[in-house]
């Protein structure tokens, strides 16, 4: 009888599968590359081959033959996952995005087994908005109570990105070949995350962290998906958390113009057009120059870019956290590997964290963001 260091690993349809949807390929299409029937990549991923032609598979779908030898991965379910516009995504979108995000998952797992990071800290809609009883509490309410919890007063959010770190919001970033999909976040096992599309400018980027923290927050547990009123509840949040009224109101004198917004959107370092939307939804601006002054940002460029831009944040925690693998050996290929991980889709989760590739791994480059109110996270490795 072998011993259990002596048996050799089995090879796991599952991950083929989920290897096969990361690259948004049919079975058909896999076959294709393959050179095989159909049927053989079904009989591939229902278990009914013992040994099917890994190295053939893992040049197709680029992954190192080693992730197909795993244990199941806990994979990400589309109910649990507030999606902005899942209407709108084909299934093959879903599932590219899925198995990208539960990857990613088991390299978070992987860094809270080795480093004390930051506990969740994201309160609940109910610990939020304890203290209405007489009204039906609103976002906006639960936005100002949670401004309230985390001490933030009615100023600019400095870092969006390192204030959710520091309340132990895990961040990651979709591979370039899924930037159609708009951001989106997700609890599991007591952990919130967040992944976003990080081709979008700095000032959406921080209006994105600002929606999903919504999410996180007033729509834990509920499905949200293809249902409109929870993503204009989740702006509604995201508009008041970046724009608390009680800041935001005292800095208008008279009646705000076109020049007025281009300062405030400096100051509170969102985009020109999620200043025009909140100024109208505080009734400082008629309906009418409302839709005169987004016909003008939309034919000034301001819907695809944001002239005049804030520096775009970057993620603190996984700076530290490629600075203490290294000390312990752990590059970023060596972790790629060992998780199973392609390198493509390992590094390009790593947002807009400056990375620069080297002969022998990843070194972090230092950020020059700004820290957020609360401070960036500090990690520690776990003894």
């Amino acid at each position: 009888m072998l011993a259990e260091s002596e048996r050799q690993p089995e090879f796991n349809p599952n991950r083929l599968r989920l290897a096969r949807e990361r690259r948004g390929l049919t079975k058909e299409a896999l076959a294709k590359l393959c050179d095989v029937t159909r049927r053989a990549v079904t009989d591939w991923e229902s278990g009914r081959v013992d040994n099917p032609p890994v190295a053939r598979i893992a040049q197709a779908l680029e992954f190192p033959e080693s992730f197909f030898f795993g244990d199941d991965l806990d994979e990400v379910r589309v109910d649990a996952v507030s999606f902005r516009a899942l209407s709108s995504m084909t299934s093959r979108q879903v599932s590219r995005v899925l198995s990208h995000a539960s990857m990613l998952r088991a390299f978070s797992s992987w860094i809270d087994s080795r480093y004390a990071t930051p506990d969740a800290d994201v309160p609940s809609f109910e610990e939020l908005i304890a203290s209405f009883q007489d009204a039906e509490p609103s976002p906006v309410d639960a936005a100002n109570s949670l401004r309230r919890m985390w001490s933030l007063g009615a100023r600019p959010i400095p870092d969006m990105l390192a204030l959710l770190e520091s309340r132990g919001v895990r961040v990651l970033g979709l591979p370039s070949d899924d930037r159609e999909v708009d951001a989106f976040s997700f609890w599991h096992e007591n952990r919130p995350f967040v992944f976003l599309n990080a081709s979008k400018s700095a000032e959406r980027l921080r209006f994105d962290l600002a929606h999903e923290l919504g999410h996180l927050c007033i729509h834990r547990d509920v499905r949200t998906n293809r249902n409109r009123q929870y993503e204009l509840d989740a702006n509604t949040f995201a508009s008041t958390f970046l724009m608390p009224a009680d800041g935001l109101i005292p800095q208008l004198v008279g009646s705000p113009s076109l020049p007025d917004v281009m300062e405030l959107k400096v100051h509170w370092k969102v985009s020109a057009t999620a200043m025009v939307r909140r100024l109208h939804q505080l009734k400082r601006i008629s309906d009418w120059q409302y839709r005169t002054w987004m016909i003008d940002l939309s034919e000034r460029g301001f819907r695809t870019s944001e002239p005049n831009g804030v520096s775009r944040e970057q993620s603190a925690l996984l700076r530290q956290v490629l600075a203490l693998a290294r000390e312990d050996g752990w590059r970023t290929e060596r972790i790629s590997k060992e998780l199973g991980i392609p390198r493509r889709d390992f590094t390009e989760a790593f947002l807009g964290l400056t990375v620069t590739s080297v002969s022998t791994g990843m070194t972090a480059a230092p950020s020059s963001a700004p820290t957020a109110p609360s401070g960036p996270p500090q990690l520690r490795a776990v003894r």
